[in-house]
């Protein structure tokens, strides 16, 4: 059974949607072939645990409204590394793993609003029962995305304050926050 939480994320996903799809004009990718599509960010918090190291990739969907005002709407395609413990309990290497993979929504010109979903990929290593060896145990956790972001569509600086709740084990809703600072070209 999906939370309410959930339900009313989706709905208001798929309504900003359906209002862009229905109130703008789509012009050919070609007109904003000069603006970054490519973002390297450091993350303190958020999706990737207590910090991540992450690569977006911009997709713009170049639209303008009936009077003529342009604006920009984008699909970032998000994908992090981090890691929590470099030793297990036997202290030996095997580092903890943790990748965060999403898709955002970007609504604006160099202020942007950020509305993302994704899944946060956990490899951790634990006792196994029978034995009490190291194990690994990976999980899946979702993680949702709202937020603001400095960006300017011709690269530079980024800048992201965000809320991103996670959704530990896909059951246990977890308020969480972070911040990014990174380079976009």
């Amino acid at each position: 059974m999906k939370s309410p939480f959930f339900k009313l994320f989706s709905f208001v996903c798929f309504s900003i949607l359906f209002f862009f799809n229905n109130s703008v004009e789509v012009f050919s990718q070609s007109d904003y072939k000069n603006n970054s599509k490519n973002t390297i960010y450091i993350e303190g918090a958020g999706a990737g645990g207590y910090g991540s190291i992450n690569y977006e990739y911009i997709y713009f969907l170049p639209r303008t409204f009936s009077n003529n005002q342009t604006s920009k709407i984008a699909f970032a395609f998000r994908l992090g590394a981090s890691t929590y413990y470099l030793n297990d309990y036997t202290d030996t290497f095997n580092p903890e793993i943790i990748v965060p993979v999403a898709i955002h929504f970007l609504y604006g010109k160099n202020h942007k609003l950020e509305v993302g979903a994704g899944q946060t990929i956990t490899s951790f290593v634990r006792a196994s029962s029978s034995n009490f060896q190291p194990k690994r145990d990976i999980r899946n956790h979702t993680h949702f995305i709202l937020g603001y972001r400095y960006q300017k569509n011709k690269g530079g600086l980024m800048f992201r304050i965000a809320y991103t709740p996670i959704l530990e084990f896909n059951t246990d809703y977890q308020h969480w926050g972070g911040l990014a600072v990174g380079y976009a070209f």
